[in-house]
């Protein structure tokens, strides 16, 4: 968190020299600048990196998606391109120490056209995969020179609005990271090595103004791969300007220059401030030849986990513990003597009040009433502010309570679906199962009546066999009668033989009739096993030559693709 000493004094009490005095001291203290910041500091959507790290113990992701459009004039392809980069950040031990891990996925589709025929290859990888720590080695904003605070100055128009050549010393940082790629990477040169150095030199100049917002000018001086037999040089200028709190625009001009790949590209776009914690950006990407020709559009979000505790102060100039002794300069301005005196930095006591010393450019004209107003104003904004930090604290955990119950309703809602399909599933076997046991009950009651037409053959050979004995018993009781003559006799003989041949034919009638039905059953048997075998036999027969047909199709891709490369 920024702090500046500066108070809400009673400018009715005040001279007028006092005020010009205060207003211009107020002025600077807007301009104070620290590594961490009360808003999100992110690299997007530009492809640069700036000067300054996230701070100490704030953890950042950085991420976006983007799709786009390549034409190669010479070998005539056309290519869809998608990537998703993304970038984490964390401000580790110290303020000037960044340690972060960045990397790009590229899928594509390139189509080129050979004679009257289109051949489209497929390709995926990451592009790169870095990782490194970032060093700030000199911040021009944290300790500046002391200005010129006398009232012949404070009062100059052009004092103010003339140009300051010291504002062109940048902040220079340094980064020093490790590139990983993996085997046969298609969007790499081929004898790069999986693993390889990366160094970038990094400078930012931040220009304030009162007016039209701030400007921020980052330049990266990148030496890649040094250690491969494909080096790589580039630089990247990014311009940013900011239009108000929420709405930020962008211009960026990169070159990178190397054996493998050469290109001047030219990025403009915009970030929206969400919160404080939230940034959403997109940009625009093309570039000026035609091997290959690029237009990506891309969107993209940063987003930080705040758990910076320690609060920094750091003033602007002027500013840096107040006019140091030995330093003070007396002017006599129109019979008055020069203001002298110096600024008194305030610390945060465990409750909100704060005790200030008197102030010594305005001792003149102060008493202990006034002072004691100020104490109190100072007060009550220190309770103010502590009362709104306290309130969006408890908004944040009432906004992570949300989602957590959110997120547990969708888990309970999908939790019920899937036990909704189960049921659905466990119902719809249940009637599979009900419909295979009435099948299976037909299927045994179509037995039983075929079975029942058995029984009743035999049922109609017993009736036969109880008519035959019953004529047998009638034939006994006609012996036991007196005897016939022996014509009778033999008339009755002859009888008895009529009936057991009819009886003998009919049984062999029986016999050839079961015989005839077996030898129809294993017929249509043997008919059917054989046709079956033949089909099976067909079937295999197609199956061959499917199979012949897709060996055939696979060894002539394999020849196209010999050709290609």
């Amino acid at each position: 968190m920024i702090k500046s000493a500066i108070f809400e004094p009673n400018i009715l009490n005040m001279s007028p020299k006092s005020i010009l005095l205060l207003v211009t001291i107020s002025l600077f203290g807007l301009m104070a600048s620290a590594q961490y910041t009360e808003k999100i500091n992110t690299n997007r959507p530009g492809t640069s990196q700036g000067a300054f790290s996230v701070g100490n113990n704030v953890l950042q992701l950085e991420g976006g998606i983007g799709f786009g459009k390549e034409k190669h004039a010479i070998f005539d392809t056309k290519t869809n391109v998608f990537n998703f980069d993304y970038s984490v950040r964390y401000g580790l031990l110290i303020e000037q120490l960044e340690i972060r891990l960045n990397g790009r996925f590229r899928a594509d589709g390139v189509t080129q056209t050979v004679g009257a025929n289109e051949q489209k290859i497929n390709r995926s990888d990451f592009e790169i995969n870095t990782i490194g720590a970032k060093y700030l080695i000199y911040d021009p904003y944290k300790r500046p020179k002391k200005i010129d605070s006398t009232y012949a100055s404070l009062k100059s128009w052009k004092e103010h609005h003339r140009f300051k050549w010291k504002t062109l010393i940048p902040a220079v940082s340094a980064y020093a990271g490790v590139n990983f790629i993996g085997s046969d990477n298609p969007f790499t040169f081929p004898e790069d090595q999986s693993i390889s150095p990366k160094f970038v030199v990094v400078t930012q100049n931040n220009w304030f103004t009162s007016y039209g917002g701030d400007w921020a000018f980052v330049t990266n001086i990148i030496i890649d791969k040094v250690t491969t037999e494909n080096p790589a040089f580039g630089l990247i200028m990014t311009a940013t300007h900011t239009i108000n709190d929420t709405w930020a625009g962008f211009l960026e001009y990169q070159v990178q220059k190397s054996d493998f790949y050469s290109d001047n590209i030219m990025r403009i776009g915009g970030a929206y401030l969400f919160d404080k914690d939230l940034q959403f950006d997109a940009n625009l990407a093309f570039n000026f030849k035609d091997t290959p020709s690029i237009f990506t559009c891309s969107f993209g979000a940063s987003y930080r986990f705040d758990w910076h505790t320690k609060d920094e102060i750091i003033e602007k100039p002027g500013l840096e513990g107040g006019v140091k002794e030995g330093d003070e300069e007396e002017e006599d301005i129109e019979g008055e003597d020069g203001i002298e005196g110096e600024f008194d930095e305030f610390d945060e006591n465990e409750t909100d009040s704060l005790k200030l010393e008197k102030t010594p450019f305005i001792n003149d004209f102060e008493d202990d009433s006034f002072r004691e107003g100020m104490e109190r104003d100072l007060d009550e904004r220190r309770t103010e502010e502590r009362l709104e930090r306290e309130r969006i604290e408890q908004e944040k955990i009432d906004k992570k309570d949300g989602k957590k119950f959110k997120k547990e309703e969708a888990r309970r809602l999908k939790r019920e679906a899937k036990e909704a399909r189960a049921a659905e599933k466990a119902a719809l076997k249940a009637e599979k199962d009900k419909e295979k046991m009435i099948q299976d009950i037909d299927a045994e009651l179509d037995k039983m009546e075929q079975d029942k037409g058995v029984d009743q053959e035999l049922e109609d050979l017993d009736q036969q066999l109880k008519e035959l004995e019953k004529m047998e018993q009638e034939l006994n009781i006609e012996e036991e009668k007196p005897k016939d003559t022996p014509k009778e006799k033999e008339e009755k003989k002859e009888e008895e033989i009529d009936v057991d041949a009819e009886y003998e034919q009919y049984q062999k009638e029986q016999d050839k009739t079961k015989k005839a039905e077996e030898k129809r059953r294993k017929k249509e048997e043997k008919k059917r096993l054989k046709e079956e075998k033949k089909r099976k036999k067909e079937e295999e027969k197609r199956n061959s030559q499917e199979k012949k047909e897709n060996n055939l199709d696979e060894d002539i891709d394999k020849e196209l693709e010999k050709f290609e490369l």
